[in-house]
């Protein structure tokens, strides 16, 4: 990262190719360090079934597809995309239905650290895809890393069955142009955090945000199966002044579901739903 000096940034940087949590499985690694977010994540789980239960069943011949967008590099991920599977496995045997053959997808940033992610697997964490899919075929899955941003397009058209993503929208593409103008009024004098800040440098980053979400929804929809569903877990503060400096103290929780076609953000009706612990939206699309 570029250097720092007292908070403030030198110069400005690519955050694709440098922003990661920290690999590895030592003290300080997210390995070591992401309970939290697991534990936040399960609180989700009843809501997630729901949304798994109204995705479209596919063909035996057609490979069911689950890819984890921001997925880092913590035994978070693999937890969260075994219970999928094995919901929807348990979905095709109540039908009566052969199950098809699944694929996981683990999305995160280049940086992100893949080998220490995938040394994680089971069934034993770190045996081979081949001990794997022999271990149980109805309960095994094919893995795939794909480094890139999800601001971007990551899927073929149509590819995907379900897409998640946990307390990683919260990260914006890019630090806002105008906040790094000297000559800008919302000039934030090089710092990396926004607590204090004027309202003109908040509503930049708010308008980041809000075209990092349009862009996040517009490819997935494009990626999206007919009948498939996208679950979103994000992080939400207690105060509604985005400079002051409160802890996220909200989750929300979003299911999207592919009826017929998908509109661009903000295009897309929400009915909200109540959610145990935090405040929850629902994303329904329909022609």
């Amino acid at each position: 990262m570029a250097p720092m000096a007292n908070n403030l940034v030198v110069s400005n940087i690519n955050l694709e190719k440098t922003l990661s949590m920290t690999g590895g499985k030592g003290e300080t690694s997210y390995v070591n360090n992401s309970q939290a977010q697991g534990k936040h994540a399960r609180m989700m789980l009843h809501l997630l079934k729901d949304a798994l239960d109204g995705v479209r069943l596919s063909s035996p011949e057609s490979t069911f597809a689950v890819a984890d967008l921001g997925c880092s590099c913590g035994s978070n991920t693999v937890y969260t995309v075994e219970v999928i599977i094995k919901h929807m496995i348990k979905r095709y045997e109540a039908a009566g239905c052969e199950a098809p053959e699944f694929s996981a997808f683990f999305s995160d940033l280049p940086s992100n650290d893949f080998n220490t992610l995938f040394q994680l697997l089971p069934p034993n964490g770190g045996a081979t895809m081949e001990d794997c899919l022999a271990s149980d075929n109805h309960r095994s899955y094919f893995v795939a890393g794909v480094p890139g941003s999800f601001y971007r397009r990551l899927f073929p058209s149509r590819s995907i069955d379900v897409f998640y993503s946990a307390f990683s929208l919260h990260w914006l593409s890019q630090v806002p142009e105008a906040v790094l103008d000297k000559k800008s009024k919302s000039y934030n004098k090089g710092k990396v955090f926004i607590h204090g800040a004027t309202q003109t440098t908040a509503i930049e980053y708010k308008k980041q945000f809000q075209n990092d979400l349009g862009n996040f929804l517009g490819f997935r929809s494009k990626e999206m199966k007919r009948g498939g569903s996208m679950f979103l877990v994000c992080l939400g503060r207690t105060s509604p002044d985005p400079t002051h400096q409160a802890a996220a103290g909200h989750l929300f929780g979003a299911n999207q579901q592919r009826k017929t076609r998908l509109f661009q953000y903000p295009g897309i009706r929400a009915e909200r739903g109540g959610l145990q612990g935090g405040g929850g939206k629902r994303w329904v699309v329909r022609d």
